[in-house]
Parts: structure tokens; sequence; C-alpha cells
């Protein structure tokens, strides 16, 4: 008798503020694939991902957006 182990790859979510983003891109870096949604959202091109924390399956990716710079 073989004991048949499966492995479940987490869904990636990646979370801005209340937004949910599905991933766009599994099998691309985390970073990657937020930045594949910068045509949508323009300010994701220079964002950051905090760790991931795991949630049920799915693994959740904060969303850090660069402090805007204005001359003061």
């Amino acid at each position: 008798m073989t004991t048949q182990t499966n492995v479940i790859r987490p869904v990636r979510v990646f979370k801005m503020g209340s937004v949910r983003l599905n991933d766009p891109a599994p099998d691309m870096s985390p970073l990657e694939a937020v930045r594949l949604y910068a045509s949508n959202y323009p300010h994701l091109a220079n964002a950051e991902l905090d760790e991931p924390q795991l949630v049920g399956e799915e693994l959740h990716y904060a969303i850090r957006l660069e402090a805007v710079k204005t001359k003061g």
C-alpha cells in the first residue's frame, strides 16, 4: 500500500488597503507579478511588498506604497 501526498501551493493575493488583487502571474516573483498591475495602478510601479501572511490557503502580500514627496 502506498501513501500519496498532495502538495498544495497557496494562492497569492496582493492587498492594497481594502483592495484585493488576484495573482496575475503565479510563475513570476511576487514583486514582478504585482508590477503587472502598474498599467491600471501606476503607483504600483514603485511599490514594495511586506512579508506574506498565510491566511487559510492564501498568501497575503501587503503592498507598501512610497510616500509622495513634495517640495515644502
